[in-house]
């Protein structure tokens, strides 16, 4: 699908949904999105393109709370992490989710690419209810993130210096070996520090899943290369941590599940295992459809 086509389905009112996301360890929804700005080479998310059924805002909320209260029953929502694809290509959509949202979960939590999170947009985001924005920050190097998302990151860190002091901020970025690796993340640690003189930001350091990526374009870190990782950005920063994609928990000594909701309402419990299969499956298949 084009670039065009996927701004025109998403400027309609409404945007393509695949699923819903329950943890199993606390009352929290991850919220999917799809379609997105960027073409990362090591993207694992099928979310990327324009997959799912087209859900208004009314309709997406209606899924969550009934979901919500079949799983977690009177227990209210203390978490939603809106994520994708990129959730800020609609700004109508997004802030009216946010502003229904907020009348029923405690925290409110923004995943994006940042590359649209301008001062004004994040102000309406704020004002709608929005308390967590976490950028994903790809590379440091400008003409490799280029190459790496069709896209300069100029944008993306004045956004960031602009988010900063004025909602909880988090940016994390994936090791990718020879590309993500060291010396990229030291350069986003110097740059986050030279911005937080109070060590509010937190920076995650996040696996690259090779297996799973749009691309092949590396292998998987060892835990050696993520701990040196770690390393040098705990010379910058107060915190940072060595994390995975999605997962909000800094440290979890329980097997992790979820209860993947589809916009039809079907309740399905996967585990992470589960998670990497189908991605595998789904990427086997467009593969071939690309052949």
């Amino acid at each position: 699908m084009t670039e065009t086509k996927i701004k025109t389905r998403i400027n309609r009112g409404y945007r393509y949904i695949p699923f819903i996301t329950l943890s199993e360890l606390k009352p929290r929804v991850w919220i999917t999105l799809s379609g997105c700005n960027f073409k990362c080479k090591g993207c694992f998310s099928i979310a990327r393109d324009t997959v799912g059924e087209p859900m208004t805002v009314e309709q997406l909320i209606s899924l969550i709370k009934n979901s919500a209260s079949e799983y977690y029953e009177d227990t209210p929502l203390e978490e939603a992490v809106i994520t994708g694809g990129e959730p800020t290509l609609n700004k109508h959509y997004l802030v009216d989710l946010v502003s229904q949202l907020k009348k029923f979960v405690g925290w409110i939590v923004l995943d994006t690419n940042g590359h649209l999170l301008d001062d004004a947009y994040l102000k309406e985001l704020i004002e709608a209810g929005l308390a967590e924005v976490m950028f994903d920050l790809k590379v440091w190097d400008e003409k490799l993130h280029e190459w790496y998302t069709g896209h300069s990151n100029k944008r993306i860190l004045a956004n960031i210096r602009n988010a900063y002091g004025k909602i909880k901020l988090v940016v994390n970025t994936v090791y990718i070996p020879g590309i993500a690796d060291d010396r990229e993340i030291e350069q986003i640690a110097k740059f986050l520090a030279e911005i937080d003189d109070k060590g509010e930001i937190d920076y995650r350091i996040n696996r690259f899943r090779a297996e799973l990526s749009y691309e092949k374009i590396s292998r998987n870190p060892s835990p050696e290369e993520i701990e040196h990782a770690y390393s040098i950005v705990a010379k910058y920063m107060k915190n940072s941590v060595i994390g995975k994609s999605c997962v909000r928990e800094r440290k979890i000594g329980v097997k992790r599940g979820w209860i993947t909701v589809f916009p039809d309402g079907t309740l399905k419990g996967r585990t992470l295992d589960d998670y990497r299969e189908e991605n595998k499956r789904r990427i086997r298949k467009r593969n071939a459809a690309v052949i």
